[in-house]
């Protein structure tokens, strides 16, 4: 497997810089996930790692060794993209097998790794079919034993999974992080869904307009997010934001809040909760009042959508079996052990 690492790695079109000269490390082994909006340079930068696009500057280095000037085949690496990619004409052997015979492994070799990518991929009993006669779940999974097969030093992925529907992403994510485990191998892959990125995802690069926000666990971005952008994005329902105000020395949320903190920092403009760190109560004894506009029922979870006096709406998140019924007033406690504190910049600061 392979060590992948990025100096200074630069992408432009004329004066238009796509990637702004950024760095990375990822380890051996590890399962990365570049993670943004539409037009972060996610999927350039992918790109980059493979060789289907030339750096601008800096360097590409996999296992110590220089390939920022070399081609894709010549990096030892496996891509998976957001479309099949499949012969039509062809079997599922057949399409998983074209790039060894293109390679000119010897057959019996072909032969034994496409068995050993079915077996692991529980392809086996479609070896002989034509991808028309599969599903889209069934096709991603031959796109991926395509790439297994090959034997490379990492795989690289490209939003596989955003032409299935829920059901089928849920069950391919599950597929992805056990091949993750059988194989042991780097894994780069490129989503927008920020569910595929907290739930496959060793380490995070939360990416916008090119630069690189935040690098870390899951579990570390969404509980000490570097800034606003990345509190927002991370998080489903996102974060909740308020405007902060001083009163007396201390911190008040906006809009009537009665949060006081007499200890936050004097640079203290923003304050997030999140959705699960707000608790219901009664009018006037919480820290925000406001009515019940819109209940969404999941289940196991209840969404409250409150509108506060300033038509600011607040999301709450509750359990399956919450009462609360739309035009109800309440009041909102936040959790003070759960709070998150930005600058006027939308940096995060210490609370």
């Amino acid at each position: 497997m392979a060590v992948i690492e990025l100096r200074k790695i630069r992408k432009s079109f004329g004066a238009l810089d796509i990637i702004g000269g950024l760095d990375l490390h990822i380890e051996d082994g590890e399962f990365v996930v570049f993670v943004g909006p539409s037009g972060s340079g996610k999927s350039t930068l992918l790109r980059l790692v493979a060789g289907l696009e030339e750096a601008t500057s800096g360097q590409i280095l996999i296992d110590g060794e220089d390939v920022t000037e070399l081609g894709p085949a010549d990096r030892s690496l496996s891509m998976v993209f957001q479309s099949y990619a499949l012969y039509p004409h062809k079997t599922v052997r057949a399409n998983m097998a074209f790039g060894l015979e293109v390679a000119r492994t010897p057959k019996a070799e072909i032969a034994r790794r496409v068995q050993a990518a079915a077996a692991s991929l529980r392809l086996e009993p479609y070896l002989d079919r034509k991808p028309k006669e599969l599903s889209g779940g069934q096709r991603q999974r031959v796109a991926i034993g395509r790439a297994i097969v090959r034997d490379p030093v990492a795989f690289l992925f490209d939003e596989p999974l955003s032409n299935l529907d829920a059901a089928l992403r849920a069950e391919m994510r599950i597929e992805i992080a056990k091949l993750h485990q059988r194989l042991k191998a780097t894994m780069i892959y490129v989503t927008h869904d920020q569910v595929e990125a907290m739930t496959l995802a060793d380490k995070i690069v939360v990416l916008k307009d090119g630069e690189i926000q935040q690098i870390g666990s899951p579990i570390d971005l969404y509980e000490k997010p570097a800034n606003l952008f990345v509190a927002q994005f991370l998080g489903s329902p996102k974060m909740n934001v308020f405007d902060a105000e001083r009163v007396n020395g201390g911190l008040r949320v906006a809009s009537s809040g009665r949060l006081d903190l007499a200890s936050a920092p004097a640079n203290a403009a923003k304050l997030g909760v999140r959705p699960e760190d707000i608790t219901v109560t009664a009018v006037g004894q919480g820290n925000l009042d406001g009515k019940v506009d819109v209940v969404e029922r999941l289940g196991s979870d209840t969404y409250a959508y409150v509108a506060l006096s300033d038509g600011a709406l607040v999301t709450v998140r509750l359990a399956g079996n919450a009462r609360l019924t739309v035009g109800e007033a309440i009041s909102l406690q936040f959790d003070r052990n759960e709070l998150h504190l930005f600058d006027g910049t939308g940096q995060a600061i210490a609370l």
